[in-house]
């Protein structure tokens, strides 16, 4: 029966002219050991049905694997063709957009990117299969994305500007938020949705920042590990503030204030410090030294993802974000010139593409396009844009790196490139005029 199965499954893959074959060649005697009632004359579709239930799915139109919708049963995992080429013209979309935006426009790729999300994702044509599946796969590029600004990190620059960044994260985080705050409560909004309302203009988008950058190639640049670092905080500190909503919703706990605050700090201090002090130490005296040079690569990019799924749950889990597990696990390998060179070369390409995905699916379907018809949402929504100038201003604390006199030339430049940027990291066209100064 198991071969049977094999055999009914192999002709059920092979299409409709390899069955037309089958009816002219096969032996009746042959034909009546698979089913003595079924019709071999009769249509092809019913036939395709046929063979699919002996190969332990389900017939066309059912939940299973017809042409009406994908899915899985006993024989295996299987896509229509109709979502296929769905998701091979998203992909040419999302490309030519981005090509469209950074060549003609002169804006970033992303800016493309988001709006090819926009128009073919669920907020407007509602074209793309499977969109939680895009997601995803945006998702893990932002994750390789945060792990490379780790890895990027140049300790000598970081020392320098160590304290500004802080400084910047923390007023970055801070006056939009207030700003916002104002801004909800002089439009008659409850407490509850003001403190909302602000709440969303703290967190940051590290990867629409990097992106950005890494155009602009200033990611190494002093300016850049700035802004790097100060994104990391300035997440840690949203965090903790948006881990306060919960309060708004019914009777919190203790441990639900203080918890988000407690790990996100912990993490940070405790773990930054063992990822670039102790953790390198303890894998060259004990793992790297029996490694061969020429494998050294490959042995820690091995102990990097390891590292990664272990500080992913637990950050996670100890209600701080999971990119800040990320991005420690990144930093612990800092100093090696083989695992940056390895990680270039293994993850460029397919970067690209997963941070193509990420703009157009993590981003560019979440933007509720349609209720952009509403003229309330379009003045309001201009109003609260004021709240931006918290981000923006904090520009003007960007140490002068360069031999220009202070607020002039270059460091004029640098005050922009960090203001615009710290706009960009939530907001994606508030990176339009970063990389126009770039």
């Amino acid at each position: 029966r198991m071969a049977t199965r094999v055999e009914a499954a192999l002709w059920s893959m092979m299409g409709h002219g390899a069955r037309q074959l089958k009816r002219l060649f096969l032996n009746p005697a042959e034909d009546d050991m698979y089913d003595h009632n079924f019709d071999y004359n009769g249509p092809l579709e019913e036939e395709e049905d046929y063979y699919r239930s002996l190969a332990g799915g389900d017939a066309k139109g059912d939940d299973g694997h017809g042409d009406d919708g994908g899915g899985h049963g006993e024989f295996g995992v299987h896509i229509t063709y109709e979502d296929l080429y769905a998701a091979m013209i998203f992909f040419t979309a999302i490309y030519v957009a981005g090509v469209f935006a950074s060549r003609v426009l002169k804006m970033p790729s992303l800016v493309g990117e988001i709006f090819a999300g926009i128009i073919l994702g669920p907020p407007l044509a509602d074209y793309i299969p499977n969109p939680e599946a895009f997601v995803l796969l945006g998702e893990i590029g932002l994750i390789l994305l945060v792990l490379e600004a780790g890895i990027d990190i140049d300790l000598s620059t970081l020392s320098l500007i160590g304290t500004r960044g802080i400084i910047i994260a923390i007023i970055g985080s801070i006056a939009p938020i207030a700003i916002a705050l104002a801004i909800a409560f002089a439009l008659g909004f409850d407490t509850k949705a003001s403190i909302a309302a602000g709440a969303t203009f703290g967190p940051t988008s590290l990867g629409i920042a990097m992106n950005i950058l890494r155009q602009g190639k200033i990611v190494n640049t002093p300016v850049g590990q700035l802004i790097v670092s100060a994104a990391v905080i300035d997440d840690m500190i949203a965090l903790i503030i948006l881990s306060q909503l919960s309060a708004l919703e019914g009777d919190a706990t203790v441990a639900q204030i203080v918890a988000p605050i407690v790990s996100a700090l912990g993490f940070l201090i405790v773990g930054g410090y063992i990822a670039v002090f102790i953790f390198p130490k303890l894998i060259n005296a004990t793992i790297m030294k029996k490694v061969p040079q020429e494998q050294k690569g490959k042995a820690e990019m091995i102990i990097m993802f390891a590292l990664i799924l272990a500080l992913m749950p637990a950050t996670y889990y100890a209600k701080a974000s999971f990119l800040m597990g990320v991005f420690i696990a990144g930093l612990a390998f800092c100093r090696s010139h083989d695992l940056h060179h390895l990680f270039v070369t293994q993850f460029k390409r397919l970067m690209q593409w997963l941070m193509r995905i990420f703009f157009a699916a993590s981003i560019g379907f979440q933007v509720p396009i349609k209720d952009f018809g509403n003229g309330t949402v379009i003045w309001q929504g201009l109003v609260f844009t004021l709240a931006l100038l918290g981000k923006i201003g904090t520009g003007l604390l960007v140490p002068n790196f360069t031999q220009s006199g202070r607020f002039q030339g270059f460091h004029l430049r640098d005050v922009f490139v960090t203001g615009f940027s710290m706009v960009c990291f939530k907001r994606a066209f508030g990176c339009v005029p970063c990389f126009e100064l770039e």
